[in-house]
């Protein structure tokens, strides 16, 4: 909760030692900005103002207290990294998930555990979570479906949302053809360790991509509409190209549209290059095992063609021969 607080009762100097502005409590927790603030409209972090200096403050022992939390809890998971697993999602994992969004998005968006579990129908692969098996606790998750074309073409021109795409527009990831991808959710449970669970997360995504392209899935291209700061910064991050901005709806400051091209061998992003070289090394592999085995080759070597003696052709040559 935000307090406003008077110089007459919170001297200057008080307040510089009792409180941490915005770049110093982010300095002291070792957190991304936007997960800062996550934290302080979750309440997690309380603030106050002071109107005759127009800048906000955060108490110190609050924040000292978030940095010993987040020092232990890194040290902690770093040390059973195994604890977190990225699978598909039970019912409860769903509700968990659904529970996440709520905390980032406006319930007009928010796609229900029934919804969801109705998408999974038409591909069951289309939501994925990260878990801590300690905890049983989901701690992220990404929603990512190739979509009906017209579905994605009018989400990628920003002339509908994700909470208008129904079950029936997702479709199962099959190996017929490279498939063009739409993220409809993608979140972290926001806390003092938020960051490394975005960074699981995204690891997790990228070994699942490897491993469809082992079942012979290839996934050409990945769309994206992002409506936070946090979701732009991440796609940029990425190297995602901008394909439209200007469109934004109730309860949203903006929406914007991007995409990124799996199949740009010149990409300088280490996501994309790692996947460009897996294909690359699984298509060798496929064609050296098309090739003949050079083992299995047998060379006969046949005697030179008989030639005709005195007329006689060779096939009688033997037995005329032989009478002579």
């Amino acid at each position: 909760m935000n307090q406003v607080l008077t110089q007459a009762y919170h001297p200057l100097g008080e307040i510089v030692q009792n409180y941490y502005t915005a770049r110093e409590a982010i300095k002291k927790l070792g957190i991304a900005r936007s997960t800062f603030y996550d934290l302080v409209k979750a309440n997690e972090i309380p603030s106050i103002t002071v109107p005759s200096r127009r800048q906000v403050f955060y108490p110190k022992q609050r924040i000292d207290e978030l940095a010993e939390e987040r020092a232990r809890l890194v040290g902690e998971v770093e040390q059973t990294p195994e604890r977190f697993v990225f699978v598909l999602p039970q019912r409860d994992d769903l509700e968990q998930l659904v529970g996440i969004e709520r905390m980032y998005f406006h319930e007009s968006i928010i796609v229900s555990p029934e919804e969801q579990q109705e998408q999974l129908s038409y591909n069951p692969e289309a939501i994925h979570v990260l878990k801590d098996t300690k905890t049983n606790t989901v701690v992220g998750g990404i929603s990512l479906s190739p979509l009906k074309p017209d579905v994605l073409e009018k989400l990628i021109r920003l002339e509908i949302d994700e909470a208008q795409v129904k079950p029936a527009d997702y479709l199962p990831y099959t190996a017929d053809a490279p498939l063009d991808c739409y993220v409809i959710d993608f979140v972290v449970r926001p806390g003092p360790i938020a960051t490394y669970y975005g960074s699981k997360l995204l690891q997790a995504i990228l070994n699942y991509f490897i491993e469809l392209l082992n079942r012979g899935v290839v996934i050409r291209s990945i769309y994206a509409s992002v409506i936070s700061t946090f979701g732009e910064r991440l796609v940029k991050d990425l190297h995602f190209t901008l394909i439209q901005s200007d469109w934004a709806r109730e309860h949203e400051a903006f929406r914007h549209s991007y995409v990124l091209d799996l199949e740009n061998v010149e990409s300088k992003t280490r996501f994309i290059q790692k996947y460009v070289r897996q294909r690359r090394n699984l298509e060798r592999k496929k064609k050296a095992a098309q090739k003949p085995d050079s083992s299995m080759i047998v060379e006969l070597d046949f005697p030179p063609p008989l030639a005709a003696v005195d007329g006689v052709p060779p096939l009688k040559q033997r037995t005329d021969l032989a009478s002579r």
